[in-house]
């Protein structure tokens, strides 16, 4: 018998939401932050792009850390190593989208952690082209472009292993330590909605409020420009 997905609602971000282009009702799907796990016999990790960032995730405090989120986040993640994971992810989203869901955060934590598992959302997003598909991502290892379809769209995020790899060409995003140097960097405000990632803007910038306090290394790292732009 089929599992039903866990999805995430609820979210300040994951919500209703306007934007420019129009009105987003969103949910998520997570898996675990900076997780090692198999992949057949091949070791992975949730998070595989991850450098300065991984000691002041967000998806590794607050509500992240409760048992029940937890387990829902450690379940998603079997069942993207599912053989049968893309035709339940549509079959569940055909049922969102019939009550009026038009848009999806892939990843509210976790990444793409293999060329497969975003192959398989890219399947995902082909076979449902009234709905809109999102996600940040460190995974520059990865051919984010070839097969992308045009309902989905990556935003790539600075402060991880390959940000050599970045095109700044297209959506990316960096944290800033705080508004006025997202400002004067001339990046758009991430934090209150995902609406600029939805509709492809540039530069997006978010502006650190974990309750973990940045290391001095960390804080220089986000306070300066990560790549000139």
């Amino acid at each position: 018998m089929k599992t039903t997905n866990k999805f995430v609602t609820g979210n300040a971000k994951l919500n209703k939401v306007t934007g420019d282009n129009g009105e987003y009702r969103i949910i998520g799907f997570g898996i675990p932050a900076d997780m090692d796990f198999m992949e057949g016999k091949r070791k992975r990790n949730t998070c595989p792009g991850a450098k300065e960032c991984r000691d002041v995730c967000y998806a590794k405090q607050g509500m992240y850390v409760f048992p029940n989120v937890k387990n829902a986040r450690n379940l998603s993640l079997e069942q993207t190593l599912d053989g049968n994971f893309t035709q339940s992810m549509i079959e569940d989203l055909y049922k969102f989208s019939a009550k009026g869901i038009n848009t999806v955060r892939i990843h509210d934590s976790g990444d793409f952690y293999s060329q497969k598992y975003l192959d398989k959302w890219f399947n995902i997003a082909r076979s449902m082209p009234w709905m809109k598909f999102y996600a940040y991502t460190k995974a520059m290892n990865l051919d984010l472009w070839t097969d992308k379809p045009d309902n989905m769209q990556i935003i790539q995020s600075l402060g991880g292993r390959w940000d050599s790899k970045v095109d700044l060409s297209k959506p990316h995003s960096r944290i800033f330590t705080d508004e006025d140097s997202r400002i004067a960097n001339g990046y758009v405000d991430g934090n209150a909605n995902d609406a600029p990632a939805i509709e492809g803007v540039i530069k997006i910038g978010l502006v650190y409020h974990g309750s973990k306090s940045m290391t001095p290394s960390q804080s220089k790292h986000f306070r300066l420009p990560v790549v000139a732009s």
